[in-house]
């Protein structure tokens, strides 16, 4: 059996995805659908009979008499039910109902619920507001990195206007400091989906470089299309100036610390080099043996100077480098050439400090010139082994020798020698710990915590 006219209009009225709702020509609602209830949040005993054109929203009743007039009405925004108190934000239309005659005999509502429409609405306003006023320079592209939008941030760094940019791509802000391998590798990035970052150079419509920090991520939709690109920069032209500045800074002073260095060592040279000239003068063999002692000595700290100024590192020695430099230097100078006495030295590739060098270096000068001059008195064999190992940031040294016996009652405390007295204040200026041990010789361990204080090593002297 074929359907009715009214059988179709029943069954678009209660099935359509809005709500529709019917009323008299006294305004009066007679039917409405089940979106319509929904909408509402309402039941239809509470709905049917309602006065529509005395409802407290007067824009409502307005549009409604509207409508019984013979014109449609709209109403646009957030309507408080009458009967549930429910607020919903719904766009309506509603038109009239006219018999052949021309005569108004109600009229008919329809109520979309646009509560999605307004939450994106807000949501998209907020989006819009906060890139506005964001003071990081943003624009946004379609899918082929045509710009769509750029806000203020962008404007004012780049001396583009919106119009001047809408339809163009980014290429009007290359510079010509980035090859096209860059650009390859940028696109490959965020053609693949994922964000691209990094440093780069633009240049502004004036022809001024920038150095900007750049994040330029996908805008995919629900579907997992791209749609877009999204580029936030930041402008780091300030920074890289002040960075250059920087490093130039540091070069010379860099430069002017290893000149320090440079003729410190040869102040030392000119010092040790005078007392040569004492020597000359004395036949005394304990005043030679004193100036031989002191230019060691002395030699010991210009090799710290000497091995800061040929190393890119001003502050620090390596005292494996500089231990096997000191050895050689002491055994030029004290040794006889009759003498067979050997180093065995076993050095970790630790730097320090030259706060902790320069007295680190006379308590080992000290320790090997004593064992040279005193362990093995009575006979030129033997080995002296020198022992650096760095655990848990405490250097460890060891000085051993297989000389001499030592005396018994040997004491270091007790010592009046001013090698042995200058170790043990050298020992307390390091904040360290010093022991011994005269089995099969003599042994000193020395033990101290590695810092990495700054400045003058003058008061460890």
């Amino acid at each position: 059996m074929p359907a009715t006219a009214e059988s179709v209009y029943r069954l678009i009225f209660e099935n359509a995805p809005i709500g529709i709702v019917h009323f008299d020509s006294k305004g009066i609602l007679t039917a409405c659908n089940d979106q319509f209830i929904s909408i509402l949040g309402s039941s239809k005993e509470k709905l049917m009979g309602i006065d529509m054109l005395n409802l407290p929203d007067t824009k409502v009743a307005e549009s409604v008499q509207k409508a019984l007039s013979g014109e449609k009405g709209f109403y646009e925004g957030h309507y408080k039910s009458v009967t549930s108190g429910k607020i919903t934000p719904v766009k309506v239309m509603f038109a009239p109902i006219e018999t052949d005659s021309g005569t108004i005999e109600g009229g008919v509502g329809m109520v979309e619920d646009i509560s999605e429409q307004v939450s994106l609405n807000r949501a998209l306003t907020k989006f819009r507001l906060g890139i506005d006023r964001s003071s990081n320079p943003i624009y946004i592209t379609d899918q082929d990195g045509y710009i769509q939008y750029a806000n203020p941030a962008f404007e004012a760094q780049y001396g583009y206007s919106m119009e001047e940019v809408i339809g163009k791509t980014p290429r009007l802000l290359k510079s010509g400091e980035q090859d096209d391998v860059f650009y390859e590798r940028f696109w490959d990035t965020i053609l693949s989906g994922k964000s691209a970052e990094g440093v780069m150079i633009n240049q502004t419509k004036g022809g001024e470089n920038v150095n900007v920090h750049y994040s330029t991520n996908p805008i995919i939709d629900n579907d997992g299309h791209h749609i877009g690109f999204i580029a936030i920069q930041d402008n780091i032209t300030k920074r890289v100036e002040m960075e250059k500045k920087i490093r130039q800074s540091l070069q010379e002073k860099n430069v002017m610390l290893a000149e320090i260095h440079h003729r410190v060592k040869n102040n030392l040279a000119i010092v040790s080099g005078l007392l040569e000239l004492e020597t000359h003068d004395s036949d005394d063999k304990q005043t030679i043996d004193f100036i031989r002692k002191s230019q060691t000595r002395i030699k010991s700290m210009a090799i710290v100077h000497e091995k800061l100024y040929e190393s890119n590192n001003l502050s620090n020695v390596n005292l494996y480098e500089y231990v096997r430099e000191l050895t050689e230097t002491i055994r030029e100078s004290w040794m006889k050439h009759e003498s067979s006495v050997g180093f065995d030295l076993s050095i970790d590739e630790v730097d320090i400090n030259i706060n902790q060098a320069i007295p680190l270096s006379l308590i080992i000068h000290e320790l090997i010139t004593n064992a040279i001059k005193h362990a093995f008195a009575s006979n030129q064999s033997g080995r002296i082994e020198v022992k650096i190992h760095e655990s848990s940031n405490h250097i460890n040294l060891t000085i051993s020798d297989d000389g001499d016996n030592v005396p018994s009652g040997f004491d270091i405390e007790a010592s009046q020698k001013l090698g042995l007295s200058l170790v043990q204040i050298l020992t307390s200026q390091l904040e360290g710990t010093l022991t011994f041990d005269t089995t099969g010789g003599l042994t000193y361990h020395l033990s101290f915590a590695k810092k990495d204080s700054k400045g003058s090593a003058g008061n460890l002297m």
